[in-house]
């Protein structure tokens, strides 16, 4: 009777391992019909749980950090997902929790507390790729041998499954940050092209703040350029102008603390120090350089995310790079707005230069007892040198030369007032120092306190074959006598413009034929030389003597020729005007 009874055991076992066998065959055909992590988890726990009354189950999978993080769960709290826990031990095939501590005892902890009878690794050709746990059986029943053996199969079932699903998620991470890569890249190109496409500084900051604030979506941004070796705010957005920390913005500590930054800085991930610190109570968290060839002329600094999330590598790599781009597009639109500048400054000194070539007289009157030649050589500035020569009547010539204090429009204008008073006041008449205390009175008025002229005036009387002068602090004129001798001609008075109702000395001279009058500016005199030195009166004096012989014209190249030589390889700083008067009767 026994042998039947010991048969259908036997049969009883063999229908039991073929439905285990049926149930982990179509087992197998479920974990391996998804590529979905959670999905496969969820089934490799429901399956055991509701064939064996299993009330709670959990499934650890090894990150890579090599640490066992809490994928799936089911009847324990949803608090312990993403739970991560370090395990130092090799794990055997399966185990009771009661055994663990021989493994790692926080695994140990871990199972006990959220009451964890039977663990089981997941090994995928062996490499253990997670943990299935379950708790205990309704009623409390223990786990068969044939039980245990069931799950460890079903767990190595899975095991391929759930690695292909970690493969699977790793390329949908990698490939989610490539297709983020590739907005950034398309979002980099498309902000370049706005950035590259004006050259306006406001425009191209803001371009750049709405951008990242629009990309990173933060809550304030604030851009610092270097300027003369200084960090200035230009830009701000997000804060409100009655916010006590807009004073700070600019304050001498803020702007201290800012100067130091020579990299990427990510305010909570750096260590206390006191600069940091106002940066923290302002609630700043990234400071980025805006470089340009390796030197960094600005910083971008930005506030918290709206949804206060910290600032990813990827963001910040983003927001460097657009940093960059901006700064180059900044320096450009700098380039060309001096550009511009300059441009307009050269239109309005040629405008002005013009202006006063044309105040200069073409040719100087002459007759049979009087011949005048002079020349004015500009520098590439406009200058302030002026010389005329005027027919008063038949009989009287007035020679007139100036230098106006300064450069630029500024003195062009100043000599364009001293040429339209002289021609105005010489036809009055009356004396000559008379004259010339109008004028100064004219120019003072009309003149700040720190612009004045240096002025000499002259009649020549025909008839009485004489001329009388005033200097109003000119270079003294050379009188070269056909006896040899040489006067500096220096009565006078004050410069022009400086005070109002100044009293001015006329000398009247004898002149004989072959007497030479030579009246000059300081752009002769001072003139320099490659080692700085001075052209000085005394090698004009010396050279004009040599040429006294030589037609006026002649005579006045060959002392231009004399600077030019002295001053051979410098640019020429300042006007160069001359005056020869010769008689000739």
């Amino acid at each position: 009777m026994k042998e039947p009874d010991s048969q259908s055991a036997v049969a009883r076992e063999l229908d039991e391992r073929l439905v285990e066998l049926q149930s982990l065959f179509e087992m197998s055909q479920v974990l391996n019909s998804s590529l979905q992590l959670r999905s496969t988890l969820n089934n490799l726990l429901l399956t055991p749980m509701g064939r064996m009354m299993i009330s709670r189950g959990i499934v650890l999978v090894v990150n890579e950090h090599q640490a066992f993080e809490v994928a799936a769960l089911k009847g324990l709290p949803r608090t312990l997902m993403g739970k991560k826990v370090f395990c130092t031990g090799e794990l055997p095939d399966s185990f009771v929790v009661a055994d663990i501590r021989e493994t790692d005892e926080k695994l140990k902890a871990f199972f006990e507390e959220n009451r964890i009878d039977l663990v089981i690794p997941i090994i995928s050709v062996q490499r253990t790729v997670g943990i299935m746990g379950l708790g205990s059986k309704l009623g409390g029943i223990p786990f068969t041998p044939a039980e245990t053996e069931y799950l460890t199969s079903l767990s190595n079932i899975a095991a391929s499954s759930i690695e292909n699903a970690l493969m699977y998620q790793k390329l949908e991470l990698v490939n989610r940050r490539l297709d983020k890569k590739v907005q950034e890249l398309r979002t980099l190109f498309e902000i370049g092209k706005e950035l590259n496409a004006n050259l306006e500084i406001d425009r191209i900051v803001n371009l750049l703040i709405y951008a990242v604030m629009g990309e990173l979506v933060v809550n304030r941004c604030y851009i610092y350029l270097r300027r003369d070796d200084a960090l200035q705010l230009f830009a701000s957005r997000g804060m409100r102008p009655d916010d006590p920390n807009c004073q700070l913005l600019n304050a001498p500590g803020f702007i201290s603390a800012l100067a130091g930054v020579d990299r990427v800085l990510n305010v909570d991930e750096e260590e206390p120090a006191p600069g940091l610190q106002l940066l923290r109570e302002m609630h700043l968290k990234l400071v980025i350089p805006m470089q340009m060839e390796e030197e960094i002329r600005g910083l971008f600094v930005v506030g918290e995310k709206i949804k206060a999330q910290p600032f990813q590598p990827d963001e910040i790599e983003f927001l460097s790079t657009l940093c960059n781009l901006a700064m180059i597009s900044i320096e450009n639109a700098r380039l060309f707005a001096e550009a511009l500048e300059k441009e307009r400054i050269e239109e309005e000194l040629n405008i002005a230069r013009d202006i006063q070539q044309r105040l200069l007289p073409r040719g100087c009157p002459g007759n049979d007892y009087i011949e005048i030649r002079g020349l004015n050589i500009p520098t590439y500035q406009v200058g302030g040198d002026y010389f005329d020569c005027i027919r008063l009547d038949d009989n009287r010539l007035a020679v007139a030369i100036a230098d106006v204090s300064g450069k630029g429009v500024p003195a062009s204008l100043l000599m364009s007032s001293l040429h339209a008073g002289l021609h105005n006041l010489v036809g009055i008449g009356g004396d000559i120092p008379a004259m010339v205390g109008r004028l100064n009175n004219f120019i003072q008025a009309n003149t700040g306190y720190d612009k004045f002229i240096t002025f000499f005036y002259g009649e020549f009387d025909l008839v009485g074959k004489s001329f009388t002068y005033v200097n109003a602090g000119h270079n003294l004129p050379y009188l070269f006598r056909a006896d040899g001798s040489i006067r500096r001609l220096e009565t006078g008075g004050l410069l022009l413009g400086m005070l109002p109702d100044m009293p001015y000395a006329s000398e009247t001279i004898p002149m004989q034929k072959g007497d030479l009058l030579l009246l000059f500016t300081d752009g002769v005199t001072e003139a320099k030389s490659a080692s700085d030195e001075d052209f000085e009166e005394e090698r004009l004096e010396a050279v004009a003597c040599s040429v006294l012989h030589l037609p006026l014209q002649e005579l006045l190249t060959a002392l231009v020729d004399a600077v030019r030589i002295h001053s051979t390889g410098m640019p020429q700083s300042d006007d160069i005007t001359m005056m020869a008067v010769r008689w000739l009767k």
